[in-house]
């Protein structure tokens, strides 16, 4: 079973993006995936060069290590020190250098073009009301609208970036624009990408297809949430989780969660393939049949 997905889109999520891995575990290689670009925001750029430097059941065990070992998503007695309250830039950080040294770097460059969105707050903005104009942008299209592709950030004058993971030359750089990419004060500090203030990219679109060049051919976008209906768009596949992902996004605390989520994206991977063999026998019996 073949396929010609020249690009693919993986919605970002946080611990949610734990999905993609799975569902790629079991159809990279019957699907014969080989795309050229894949379009990426926040954790999903993270998750994208694991897949890509074959470094994904690595990232997963990591990361149930650190989650093991933080029992809270804030520590409110930090700020009586100074201390950060939130863990998570911490904890995000040390993952991302421990997963990528310069071997892993070596295959992310040599693999399709990794495209990492990020967003840039209005220019009459400063960085913190940027930053909450965006969480109040994001909820309502997340919760009122339910757009996979939102448009509220863009018109209030939000800017997005692409930046390709090959620009970044060593794993502390490539570190940097992931988190550039996933900034979303307070759960982390406010961040600057080549001098300019930078916010999660998922306020522009947390589907980010605008992180696609301009011929993107066939495309496969991978979802992390459920919505109540699938756009239907010629050369774009949509796949969506069977059932709510079993792990919030910026839960730091339950590595069983990160397993679960894992493991329906390898359950709902099989179902792709099984629907995908489906759809190709019908297809050629049609064709038997005129």
């Amino acid at each position: 079973m073949r396929t010609t997905y020249q690009s693919v889109v993986m919605a970002g999520g946080g611990s949610r993006t734990f999905w993609h891995a799975g569902f790629w575990s079991v159809t990279a290689e019957p699907l014969a995936l080989a795309p050229r670009q894949v379009a990426t925001v926040s954790a999903a750029a993270a998750m994208a060069c694991a897949i890509f430097s074959g470094r994904a059941q690595m990232a997963l065990s990591l990361f149930k290590e650190a989650t093991t070992g933080n029992k809270k998503n804030a520590y409110w007695g930090n700020a009586l020190r100074g201390e950060p309250i939130f863990p998570h830039e911490r904890m995000y950080r040390k993952t991302l250098l421990d997963l990528v040294d310069a071997e892993s770097l070596g295959k992310i460059h040599a693999g399709p073009d990794i495209r990492v969105l990020l967003g840039h707050t209005p220019r009459w903005l400063g960085p913190r009301a940027g930053a909450l104009l965006a969480l109040a942008a994001y909820n309502f299209e997340k919760r009122v609208r339910n757009n996979i592709h939102p448009d509220a950030a863009k018109v209030l004058g939000f800017e997005k970036q692409v930046v390709s993971a090959r620009q970044c030359t060593t794993p502390d750089e490539l570190a940097d624009l992931i988190l550039a990419s996933s900034c979303t004060p307070p759960m982390t500090s406010l961040r600057r990408w080549n001098g300019r203030y930078a916010l999660d990219g998922g306020v522009i679109d947390n589907v980010p297809v605008c992180a696609l060049d301009n011929d993107p051919g066939e495309t496969l976008v991978l979802l992390t949430r459920r919505y109540k209906a699938l756009p239907t768009i010629a050369g774009r596949t949509y796949v969506m989780p069977s059932r709510p992902i079993p792990v919030d996004a910026w839960d730091y605390t339950k590595p069983h969660g990160l397993q679960e989520t894992f493991d329906l994206g390898r359950r709902d991977g099989e179902t792709f393939l099984a629907e995908a063999a489906r759809a190709q026998h019908t297809s050629a019996s049609q064709r038997l049949a005129s």
